[in-house]
């Protein structure tokens, strides 16, 4: 099963992303956008918690990864593993999680922000979405 794929969208970034669960296609979503920004890393290993939450999986994902761009600016975080779990509280939803990966010395493109532009998470066979990344 491919993970993701890359979709035309003007000045911005698409990608469709897929996963067998829900986790699975955040931590997909992650990858992707790992791959856009192109980091040159250094051979130093980094491991950093994440914790979001939202009412929502689209809600939820945009956090996540919106969270995955500031680790990446703030923490010099490439993700390149990531161990999530996803939990309903009441009418809420909780992401807990941890990203593994190497020290970024640089981006070769600066992504801004994962948005919410038609974003709707389905499932078929398996999860999938598109999301545009804001560059």
């Amino acid at each position: 099963m491919k993970k993701f794929e890359f979709i035309s969208h003007t000045a911005d970034v698409g990608v469709k992303v897929y996963g067998e669960t829900i986790e699975e296609l955040f931590e997909n979503s992650g990858k992707a956008l790992f791959e856009i920004m192109a980091p040159v890393c250094e051979d130093v290993k980094v491991k950093e918690k994440v914790s979001v939450e939202g009412e929502s999986y689209e809600e939820l994902l945009v956090k996540f990864l919106n969270e995955l761009i500031y680790l990446s600016e703030k923490k010099s975080l490439k993700g390149e593993e990531f161990k999530i779990k996803i939990e309903r509280k009441n009418n809420s939803l909780r992401l807990d999680g941890e990203v593994s990966g190497r020290k970024i010395k640089g981006v070769e493109r600066e992504v801004k922000a994962a948005t919410y532009h038609n974003l709707k998470i389905e499932k078929d066979r398996e999860y999938n979405c598109i999301i545009i990344f804001d560059l």
